[in-house]
């Protein structure tokens, strides 16, 4: 499995963390520190791009819908855009499709930012 790397781009007031890899055990807490870093900055409206991510465990995903809930306390939230169809149907194998918002790309993702 790859190592994950994640990129960093600013669309208005939205982070967008572009990952690509693995995120299991081992590559999770980099993309943690990031989102920690992001919420230190009161930065909470954030879109993971999934376009390139090759893999995800579900301990990983649990995380996510831990800091999607910390986000959306602060009137922000965690969104998943541009699944590929092996990720997608983990994501919705483990029922988290219900709990974290999904979209077909970073764009149409930041769109729904614009409309809180």
């Amino acid at each position: 499995m790859r190592e994950c790397q994640i990129k960093h781009e600013v669309i208005g007031n939205v982070d967008v963390l572009h990952l690509d890899g693995s995120l299991d055990a081992y590559s999770f807490p980099r993309l943690e520190h990031s989102l920690n870093q992001l919420r230190d900055k009161q930065r909470n409206r954030i879109i993971l791009d999934c376009s390139n991510l090759d893999y995800i465990n579900s301990a990983s995903l649990g995380a996510l819908i831990g800091f999607a809930r910390k986000a959306r306390e602060s009137d922000g939230d965690l969104k998943l855009a541009s699944l590929t169809p092996k990720i997608s149907s983990i994501v919705e194998l483990l029922g988290f499709d219900k709990i974290l918002q999904i979209f077909p790309d970073s764009e149409l993702a930041v769109s729904k930012f614009t409309h809180v």
